[in-house]
């Protein structure tokens, strides 16, 4: 079980930006995602749920989406799950 973290600089990352930064890291191993940008950040863990389930729960925000929306992603919960960069 490891962490990754990692700075946004300067403008806004894009959802495209923050999904290849969590594809690096879940290809690290990352069970505990944190992405940061100025004041604004987004978390990502990867839990074991009540029924023995491990997935993704994402708290925070940048803007237009949020960690929930990642979470949606990386759990196949949404139809073109990872935005098409799997």
């Amino acid at each position: 079980m490891s962490a990754f973290e990692y700075d946004f600089q300067g403008r806004r990352p894009s959802k495209l930006q923050v999904l290849k930064k969590v594809k690096e890291a879940v290809a690290a191993g990352a069970v505990d995602i944190s992405l940061n940008w100025g004041e604004n950040w987004l978390r990502l863990e990867y839990v074991k749920t009540w029924s023995d389930k491990r997935c993704w729960q994402g708290y925070g925000w940048f803007k237009a989406f949020g960690g929930d929306d990642i979470a949606k992603q990386l759990n196949g919960d949404e139809p073109r799950a990872y935005g098409g960069i799997w």
